[in-house]
C-alpha cells in the first residue's frame, strides 16, 4: 500500500502553516505530514494536529523533536511521556520517550495531505526530544531506524523530483527478488 505516492520534492523555499504559526521549508527537503500522540492512546484520533516533518536518510534513529515543538504543535508535555532510554549526540545524552507516531498520506502526486487515515508506525526505543535552546532539529525527523523497522520501501525519483515510499506488498517483493 502506497503512503506516499509520487510526493513531490519541493523545488523553492516554501511556507507552511501549522495552527497559526509559520513554518519555514526548504527546497530540496523531503517534507511529510505527521501526528505524535501518547503511547496510551488506542488508536488513531482525527484531532491530533498535524506538523511537517523531514525525512532524513542519515538520521539513524527513528524521531526527533524539539521540546518546544512536542509542546507547540503536539501539545504534548514530554514530562508526562514514559522514558524509554537515552541516545547520544555528540557530547549529549539526550531522553527518549515512548509515543505513537502517525505518518499522513498525500494526494498522488501532490503536496497536500489525503483525508485517509495516516499509518501508524512502531517507534519500539521511542522518540528523541531536543532540549528548548537546542537548533536542532530545524523540524522534526523522520530517520533511517523508523523506516527499517516498519519495513517500508522508500524510492526516490530523481528525475521527477519526487517520493514514493509504501509497505511491503507483492510488487516490492518482486522488485527485492529481481534486484
Amino acid at each position: 500500500m502506497r503512503i506516499l505516492d509520487r510526493l513531490p520534492i519541493p523545488q523553492s523555499d516554501a511556507i507552511a502553516f501549522v495552527g497559526a504559526e509559520r513554518v519555514g521549508l526548504k527546497r530540496d527537503e523531503i517534507i511529510v505530514w505527521m501526528s505524535v500522540s501518547r503511547e496510551t492512546e488506542a488508536e488513531w484520533n482525527p484531532a491530533l494536529p498535524r506538523f511537517p516533518v523531514i525525512v532524513d536518510t542519515g538520521h539513524t534513529h527513528n524521531f526527533a523533536i524539539q521540546s518546544q515543538h512536542l509542546i507547540r504543535w503536539a501539545a504534548i508535555q514530554p514530562a508526562t511521556m514514559r522514558p524509554r532510554g537515552h541516545l547520544r549526540h555528540g557530547n549529549k545524552r539526550l531522553p527518549l520517550h515512548a509515543a505513537k507516531l502517525w505518518l499522513h498520506r498525500n494526494l498522488p502526486g501532490e503536496m497536500a495531505v489525503s483525508a485517509d487515515s495516516p499509518l501508524r508506525l512502531l517507534v519500539n526505543y521511542g522518540i528523541a526530544v531536543y532540549p528548548d535552546g537546542e537548533h536542532y532539529p530545524r523540524l522534526p525527523l523522520l530517520g533511517m531506524r523508523a523506516i527499517l523497522s516498519n519495513r517500508l520501501h522508500l524510492t526516490i525519483d530523481g528525475a521527477r523530483a519526487s517520493v514514493t515510499l509504501r509497505t511491503p506488498d507483492w510488487r516490492t517483493r518482486l522488485h527485492s527478488w529481481l534486484g
